[in-house]
C-alpha cells in the first residue's frame, strides 16, 4: 500500500464532526492542529494529528516536508457547466445597477447570449473552455467537480458539451 506522510505543516484545518454527512451549522464547525502532519494510506486520508503524536511509520513511506503550508480541505462541486462559450462579465454593471432580467435580455444579454457562443463554438473550443474552467477551479481550491451540459439548449450542441468534456479528461 502506498503511504505519504506531509509533516511538519503549520496548520491543518479539519472538519470538528465527526457523523457523515455534515450538515448545517456543523459544516462551519472546524478544528485548527498546529504544527501538524497528515498520513495518507491508499491514497485516503488515515490519520491527522500533531507533529508531537506522530506514531513511528515502519515500513516504506513517502515524505513531503510542509513548512510553512496549511492543508484545508478542498471544494467538492457537484454542479458545474465548464462546457461553454461566451461570458456575461459585461452584465455585472447593469446587474449592480438593478437591472432586470427582462432589461439584460433586452440588451443582447441574459443566458440566451452564452447559448447562442456554444452554439457557434466548436468542438475545440469547448474542450479549450474545459480546460481553462478546470485551472482555475484547481488553483481556487476545487478537488472534484461533476461537470454538465446545459448551455446548448438542442441535442446536437448538448452532446457537443459532453463530447468536449469528455475529451477534456473528464468521464
Amino acid at each position: 500500500m502506498t503511504r505519504l506522510l506531509v509533516r511538519d505543516l503549520a496548520q491543518v484545518v479539519t472538519p470538528a464532526g465527526t457523523g457523515a454527512p455534515l450538515r448545517g451549522a456543523e459544516l462551519s464547525d472546524v478544528e485548527v492542529i498546529e504544527d501538524a502532519f497528515v498520513l495518507c494510506e491508499g491514497g485516503a486520508i488515515a490519520q491527522v494529528g500533531r507533529m508531537r503524536d506522530l506514531p513511528a511509520l515502519p515500513g516504506e513511506i513517502e515524505e513531503l516536508d510542509g513548512r510553512g503550508l496549511a492543508a484545508i480541505p478542498g471544494l467538492v462541486d457537484c454542479h458545474t457547466h465548464p462546457a461553454f462559450a461566451g461570458d456575461r462579465v459585461g452584465e455585472f454593471a447593469l446587474r449592480a445597477a438593478g437591472a432586470t432580467y427582462e432589461e439584460l435580455h433586452a440588451a443582447g444579454g441574459g443566458i440566451l447570449s452564452t447559448v447562442r457562443a456554444t452554439r457557434a463554438a466548436g468542438a475545440e473550443a469547448l474542450r479549450l473552455a474545459v480546460e481553462r474552467h478546470r485551472g482555475w477551479m484547481l488553483r481556487a481550491g476545487t478537488t472534484t467537480f461533476e461537470a454538465k451540459s446545459g448551455y446548448g439548449l438542442d441535442r446536437e450542441t448538448e452532446l457537443a458539451q459532453l463530447r468536449s468534456i469528455r475529451a477534456a479528461g473528464g468521464w
